[in-house]
């Protein structure tokens, strides 16, 4: 069988981020093939997102300390060797994996991304002593760029995601266009970010043809939590609280909640402590260099630290929150039950930290008693209804989701008239794109490479793809039994509206 790069057609191909229970690694192929009228194929392939697989350890690789998609193949001088990388935005599941590669020696092409992501990509190869001759030529790229590579041209469109410089992509191909969500929620209440682009999404409503999207969140109902509501849920608590110290942790790729964090402290003028181990403050400072001043916003109404000095801690009168990620309550802030309060704002990240509270009896509440406390940066079934609804009857091909929640999906995608791709693809699987018709062409196992260190020099080993321990995560999140009952239970709220909407 001939490859299918020789064949002209614009081809699709997940490599990460369709796994059977772990959703990470995510990384995803555009092969665009032009036969010209004498008869000379040309490619132009492209990679969006290089991310790394969090559940590494599950496959079995003694020593290894990461694992990442394979895409050796498209970084060799073969066919389809990529001629760029586009980066949705800057979350290790979605970035990370680059470095592993350039430690192994491969070299990349031209990178596209956000600002911020440059920052957070460039902090990545100090940090693994990467020469900065080998660093890849990075293009800075904003909401409404538009960059031609090849026969493809790609638009910039603002996501709304939990940190800054999201975006997704609108791919144009002579066969199609398809719009590349990126993570993304329809929420525009965003802080110090653009949010989702609606406006632009809604003039090229009728050129888009397939939606690459992802469906992560698409098990929970309505729309994505807001972030204005996550805010207005922190002042209401920290003010009913009536406690001094207020211990509020925040997941640390999220700058969002940061920020959400600090306006809530500002609003009830409570001074605020920065407080976390080195990977926080990597952060931080990342958040301070982009532009974001907490002391600016401090003005004169409350003081900011970001010391652990007991002494500075002392001056702020036992009036303070203490902004961080931590798993511990520091003696620094002689926190006790009668002046100190917790909100823990991510489901089992901080979960040392419920036990630590415990021990010094200081009661908190979480994302289990308050789930908007989280935050969310992926939309939930109301965004994507809604995205269909502006769109018209776009062809949606979901991502970082597995298989069985699309095939619970299915029923009541029919009913609310969203058009599904017929398979759900799983990675490895080549599909080709004709305006809204997606077919699979080819089909190979697919593999994972777990990273192994020597002499500061990665290497490979190939693993198949496997159910891993990731079940415990699913059974938390998007279990197969959970989908069954909710999607089962939309569909009947939607059947039970539809009838008494009747005449």
């Amino acid at each position: 069988m001939s490859e299918y790069w020789n064949n002209a057609g614009f081809y699709w191909q997940a490599l990460g981020g369709n796994n059977i229970d772990q959703i990470s690694g995510h990384c995803y192929q555009y092969t665009d093939v032009v036969v010209d009228d004498d008869h000379h194929i040309s490619q132009t392939t492209i990679i969006v997102d290089i991310g790394k697989f969090d559940n590494y350890q599950a496959l079995g690789v003694v020593h290894a300390s990461a694992a990442v998609p394979d895409i050796r193949n498209l970084l060799s001088q073969n066919i389809p060797a990529a001629q760029a990388v586009f980066l949705t935005h800057s979350h290790p599941d979605h970035l990370n994996g680059i470095p592993h590669y350039i430690k192994a020696g491969y070299k990349f092409p031209p990178i596209y991304g956000g600002r911020y992501t440059k920052m957070i990509l460039e902090d990545l190869f100090l940090q693994f002593a990467i020469d900065p001759s080998l660093w890849p030529e990075f293009h800075v790229i904003k909401d409404g760029d538009i960059i031609k590579v090849g026969s493809l041209s790609l638009e910039t469109v603002a996501s709304s995601h939990t940190c800054f410089d999201s975006f997704g992509f609108i791919i144009f191909s002579r066969y199609t266009t398809v719009y590349h969500t990126g993570d993304m929620k329809i929420d525009a209440s965003t802080y110090f970010r653009k949010p989702t682009n609606i406006k632009r999404i809604k003039e090229l409503s009728s050129q888009i043809d397939c939606v690459i999207a992802d469906f992560y969140g698409i098990v929970d109902d309505g729309f994505a939590v807001r972030e204005v509501d996550t805010f207005k849920r922190l002042v209401k608590i920290i003010k009913s609280a009536k406690k001094d110290k207020i211990f509020l942790p925040v997941y640390p790729t999220h700058p969002e909640m940061y920020i959400i964090a600090f306006l809530a402290a500002l609003k009830l003028k409570k001074n605020v402590v920065f407080f976390g181990n080195p990977d926080f403050y990597s952060y931080l400072k990342r958040i301070i260099d982009y532009g974001i001043s907490f002391t600016n916003m401090a003005g004169n109404r409350i003081k900011v630290i970001y010391t652990h000095n007991r002494d500075e801690i002392a001056s702020l009168k036992n009036n303070y929150v203490v902004i961080g990620t931590y798993n511990h309550v520091s003696s620094a802030f002689d926190a006790s039950a009668h002046d100190s309060f917790g909100i823990v704002t991510a489901k089992t990240f901080f979960n040392p930290l419920k036990g630590q509270f415990n021990s010094h009896n200081i009661k908190f509440v979480s994302v289990d008693d308050y789930p908007v406390l989280q935050g969310f940066g992926h939309g939930f079934l109301g965004d994507y209804e809604f995205l269909n609804t502006i769109l018209m009857n776009p062809t949606f091909i979901p991502t970082h989701c597995p298989s069985f929640v699309i095939d619970n999906f299915r029923d009541l995608a029919s009913f609310i008239k969203m058009s599904l791709i017929e398979k759900t693809p799983s990675n490895n699987e080549v599909y080709q794109i004709s305006q809204k018709n997606c077919s699979l062409v080819q089909k190979s196992v697919s593999l994972w490479l777990a990273v192994s260190y020597n002499a500061g020099y990665a290497y490979f080993t190939e693993i198949l793809q496997k159910p891993t321990s990731g079940e415990g995560f699913l059974k938390r999140t998007i279990s197969n039994k959970r989908c069954q009952s909710h999607f089962k239970m939309y569909l009947h709220k939607r059947q039970h509206s539809l009838v008494n909407s009747k005449p």
